[in-house]
């Protein structure tokens, strides 16, 4: 039963990777690029109008002085009933 369990613990995380996105921001980049580690957004606020829950925003060297609002907060759509 552990095993199974186990079992299914990997692919359901390496699932969740297959369909992740990962974009990458830079102050070399430019808000028009695709968020690409080769072309990489310029702002995290760009990077956060195109990442959803489970995707990875990779944040490099610099000094990035802005104010970031979500979309979505990396949680489930629907609203919670708490």
């Amino acid at each position: 039963m552990k095993i199974k369990l186990l079992l299914i613990t990997i692919i359901s995380l390496f699932a969740n990777s297959l369909f992740a996105n990962e974009y990458h921001v830079s102050k070399k980049g430019n808000d028009r690029n695709k968020g690409s580690l080769e072309h990489p957004f310029y702002t995290i606020a760009r990077a956060s109008e195109y990442a959803l829950p489970g995707d990875v925003i990779t944040v490099h060297e610099g000094v990035y002085r802005e104010w970031v609002n979500p979309l979505r907060g990396g949680e489930s759509d629907e609203k919670s009933n708490q």
